[in-house]
């Protein structure tokens, strides 16, 4: 019998996992932004030492998860399993990020909501006690975002107002089922919503309605108000 299960969609967690520890890379644009200072680490070299865009990718996500376990003071043999993905075809910066180092991985693949699904999963893993340990992790870079999904910068094709900048950046979460540090006490599991929006340069029109969705859904599960929360963060 289902005992975690609240509402439609969501479930509740009986042992919350916690985020002990966190580490993120960016680039050199992100670094100039207003968040640039809670970042780890960041290089002003988009290729980040490396031949590639894809390449750079893979050694975004090695640079995050090596400082995160150098905070948690962890080895890789340590960790139960990493869930991560990317933005590119067969999530290739992730496996090779992971390349020979003996770390059992799940490959994900939810785009703009792999941290988000990572994470959700990555709960439900070490809340059920299948592992005393998860690390989310995920990356994106901006050139190589854009030669999937839209041109190569090399066309030199003009933006539009509508177009997003893709990050230029990684992210690695550590869940352990004891310790101090946030909680994730439930989830929400979003469904896709299509309402017909076809401009690649307009990907935030697209996403908005299954993030609306999710939240109204989250908030209906629960029975709670929107006030019930410091703040409600989504993107694209």
């Amino acid at each position: 019998m289902v005992k975690n299960k609240c509402g439609k969609q969501s479930f509740r967690f009986e042992n919350p996992p916690i985020i002990i520890n966190w580490a993120s890379v960016a680039g050199k644009k992100e670094s100039e932004g207003p968040l640039g200072h809670y970042f780890d680490k960041t290089s002003t070299d988009t290729y980040f030492g490396e031949s590639t865009w894809e390449r750079a990718e893979m050694q975004m996500q090695r640079n995050a998860l090596g400082i995160l376990l150098q905070k948690a003071n962890l080895n890789a043999s340590e960790i139960g399993a990493v869930l991560s993905g990317d933005l590119l075809n067969q999530c290739i910066s992730s496996g090779f990020a992971l390349r020979n180092k003996d770390i059992p991985h799940l490959g994900l693949y939810g785009a703009c909501s792999t941290m988000a699904e990572g994470l959700l999963i990555g709960s439900m893993i070490v809340g059920g006690e299948f592992k005393d340990n998860v690390i989310a992790m995920t990356s994106s870079h901006f050139a190589s975002s854009e030669r999937q999904y839209r041109f190569p910068l090399g066309y030199g094709g003009q933006r539009t107002p509508t177009n997003q900048w893709t990050v230029t950046g990684a992210g690695a979460a550590l869940l352990i089922s004891k310790g101090t540090g946030p909680q994730i006490t439930g989830c929400t599991i979003g469904t896709v919503k299509d309402l017909g929006v076809v401009d690649a340069n307009n990907m935030g029109c697209a996403m908005a309605p299954a993030a609306l969705d999710t939240i109204t859904t989250h908030l209906n599960d629960f029975n709670i108000e929107p006030d019930y929360y410091d703040l409600i963060l989504t993107g694209d």
